[in-house]
């Protein structure tokens, strides 16, 4: 005997509210950890952001740190997203790899938290202690670096010889970036597009050498 209707929707309104329950506990989280950072954060604060029990945070996450991970891996699609370009048909080359960098600094001014809290949760998941829990589950999941990810997403849009020399200097401007955005705070406005300026300069004269 099929199921019936009443038991269909009961089903289908406790799916949307663990999802709504999830999306609102990992966007609590990314206020939470830019704020304070992802150490500094409790569960409970989680919880309360979120409008949620702690009961209901556990259900879905061990820790915080399996919440920050989620928090990552949006922030990534956020710059990926971001990036997208379209390389004009016939672009092929260095003039391809140019179009991919350009549009990489291009979305770092609005991308700027992202790339923030990319760059502290790499070193947060490099460097904490973790649980077996939380263990289990990070080696459950792929952790995708944001230079990886970049060159991958770049990569499917040019040639392999180009895609090649394309994801060294992609890996020193995603180091870059993260690394200027975990600074803004200590310069002016001027200083910070001074450096971001000499940074895509400084790529840029590499792909033309």
């Amino acid at each position: 005997m099929g199921e019936s209707s009443k038991l269909r929707k009961y089903r289908s309104d406790h799916e949307d509210l663990n999802t709504h329950s999830r999306s609102a506990i990992i966007e609590a989280g990314q206020i939470l950890f830019l704020e304070q950072g992802i150490a500094s954060t409790t569960m409970g604060e989680i919880a309360e952001q979120a409008g949620v029990s702690r009961v209901t945070v556990y259900r879905h996450f061990p820790e915080c740190g399996a919440i920050a991970f989620e928090v990552y891996n949006r922030m990534l699609e956020s710059i990926l997203e971001a990036t997208r370009v379209e390389v004009p048909a016939g672009v092929r080359g260095l003039d391809a790899a140019q179009h991919c960098l350009n549009a990489l600094f291009g979305a770092y001014p609005e991308q700027e938290a992202a790339f923030r809290f990319c760059a502290a949760f790499s070193t947060y998941y490099a460097t904490e202690e973790r649980s077996d829990e939380l263990a289990e589950w990070y080696a459950a999941r792929e952790f995708r670096g944001l230079s990886d990810a970049c060159a991958q997403f770049f990569g499917a849009q040019i040639d392999p010889e180009t895609s090649s020399r394309l994801m060294a200097v992609t890996d020193a401007a995603a180091s870059g970036l993260c690394s200027l955005a975990v600074s803004t705070h200590s310069l002016s406005k001027a200083e910070a597009q001074g450096r971001l300026n000499n940074l895509k300069d400084f790529l840029v004269g590499i792909l033309d050498a």
